[in-house]
């Protein structure tokens, strides 16, 4: 019973690190680093894939899980928006060098 519970604290931490990174997406950009939302929006797409195999029990566990499908679209706008903005480029597609742009 005490090794469920550290696993149900463990996959509480992970989906409360996925609601962090979302907000770190956001800052990421307000602070110059347009590349660090694509790294996030792909760790936390792999996170809900993982999560998405489970047969979550606990209720809170549960709703907790039901608010990542909120943090993968909000980090995915960022994502939307820093390419549509030219920022980075889509994905995919490599980023051309300075030099080769002079």
């Amino acid at each position: 019973c005490d090794k469920v519970g550290n696993l149900d604290d463990f996959l509480m931490g992970l989906l409360q690190l996925a609601n962090e990174l979302s907000r770190l997406a956001v800052n990421s950009v307000t602070a110059g680093d347009s590349s660090r939302p694509t790294k996030i929006a792909n760790f936390v797409a792999e996170l809900d894939a993982g999560f998405r195999l489970l047969n979550l029990k606990n209720d809170a566990l549960r709703k907790r899980f039901d608010g990542l499908k909120y943090d993968v679209k909000k980090i995915e706008e960022v994502v939307y928006d820093v390419t549509i903005r030219g920022l980075q480029p889509p994905p995919g597609q490599k980023q051309e060098s300075k030099a080769e742009e002079q």
